[in-house]
């Protein structure tokens, strides 16, 4: 599940708005919405909202997406998937339900990516990034509650 930080440029003190994507194609839809000329609102963040089956912990994570793309899969047995991926912060690479392991990349092409992706440092960037990853991780969580028997006691 993507969760996107979209913030209204021409009144700013509005805050942020989160708006939740469930797939690579539904994240390109939202872009293409508001990469209009003139548009009043911008993407400030996309994280990835990792549930804990894939992520080895009894809660949901919500890490940065650094990098978004188109990619070209090809797995041990030969087979092709061409697929939209993300590369996170956190170094890990997945895409729609799935964890990719980067061998298996082909290809990749970037439809986003932010201005750190490539290890640059900006600490306010950083800073913005920890801070959303912090606030939507706990937003997913409190939604997302585990199942009776799946908590931990």
């Amino acid at each position: 599940m993507l969760m996107v930080a979209v913030a209204n440029v021409t009144q700013p003190e509005q805050g942020i708005e989160i708006v939740k994507r469930f797939s690579g194609q539904h994240l390109i839809d939202l872009f293409n919405e508001l990469d209009r000329p003139d548009s009043e609102k911008a993407i400030v963040g996309v994280l990835l909202a990792i549930p804990p089956k894939l992520n080895g912990s009894p809660r949901w994570i919500a890490d940065n997406v650094l990098d978004f793309g188109r990619v070209e899969l090809r797995f041990a047995d030969g087979a092709c998937l061409d697929t939209y991926a993300y590369r996170l912060a956190s170094k890990a690479v997945f895409r729609d339900n799935a964890k990719v392991d980067p061998a298996d990349i082909q290809c990749w092409r970037s439809l986003y990516e932010t201005s750190n992706a490539d290890g640059d440092v900006d600490p306010e960037l950083v800073a913005h990034q920890t801070w959303l990853s912090v606030v939507i991780t706990r937003m997913v969580n409190a939604v997302n509650l585990p199942d009776e028997e799946d908590a931990p006691e």
